[in-house]
């Protein structure tokens, strides 16, 4: 397990070369005073360029056991899963998509200023794969987990948020989350494997991981679904389920 000495020094987000958007949830916390556990459930980019020490780590320091892919199965063929994936004791391949079932940002897309129309088509399209990567987690044994997809901002963000949200993490702790992928952006930009002018030619606000676009989803998530836990019902995720999700997440 990792000491509480590098806990401390790195906070929530992990120590890896080979990624430039991993983190931890531990420590977010619920609107009835409970928190995330520490080293339960990660989120990150991709995971192709993580090097043997970026592994060791996630293995032996983090205990990880499941990896959850949502990226298309295209994307893998082109990009590659990583070492990390021969190692860990489970690989779910679960693809998050909107109405074009592509990945966006080699796509043109429409400039509306934010991705929250992006957001709203995942719950439309992929409720059930969404669905499935909850009930995966609520299952005992399948813990730790690293949730992931290219960036680490769009699917895994929606996906991350409904996890918390079905959980009983707070609001402002799954916005938090979201934005604290703002500082990486640039190094998301910067990193390769990507047609540069297929990323230039794509908006500012593509990119962008803004606290307001997060808000605006969750209040979609009450106003047109009733609510995480009644979304995840009509998707498939019954409450039993649910509350065994959030004991597997949460401590007191």
């Amino acid at each position: 397990m990792m000491t509480d000495g590098v806990s401390s020094a790195m906070g929530r987000e992990l120590p890896l070369r080979g990624a430039v958007n991993a983190r931890d949830l531990g420590g977010l916390r619920t609107v009835d005073g409970r928190q995330v556990r520490r080293l339960r459930v990660f989120r990150s980019d991709l995971l192709t360029a993580l090097d043997a020490g970026d592994v060791s780590f996630l293995l032996t320091d983090c205990g990880l056991r499941t990896i959850v892919d949502l990226r298309a199965p295209g994307e893998i063929v082109t990009d590659g899963t990583g070492a990390v994936v021969d190692a860990v004791a489970v690989y779910r391949n679960l693809h998050v998509y909107g109405a074009d079932r592509v990945r966006l940002d080699l796509t043109e897309v429409s400039p509306d200023g934010s991705m929250f129309e992006r957001y709203c088509e995942y719950l439309a399209h992929s409720s059930e794969n969404i669905a499935a990567v909850l009930r995966l987690l609520a299952v005992e044994g399948q813990l730790p987990a690293l949730i992931h997809c290219a960036a680490g901002k769009d699917r895994t963000g929606v996906v991350i948020a409904l996890l918390l949200a079905v959980a009983g993490v707070r609001a402002d702790d799954i916005i938090a989350d979201y934005a604290a992928t703002t500082p990486n952006i640039a190094a998301l930009r910067a990193r390769g494997g990507r047609p540069a002018d297929a990323v230039d030619r794509l908006p500012a606000w593509v990119f962008a991981a803004e606290a307001t676009t997060m808000r605006q989803f969750l209040t979609h998530l009450d106003v047109e679904h009733g609510g995480p836990a009644e979304w995840a019902s009509r998707a498939g995720l019954d409450r039993a389920t649910q509350r065994r999700l959030a004991d597997n997440l949460l401590c007191d």
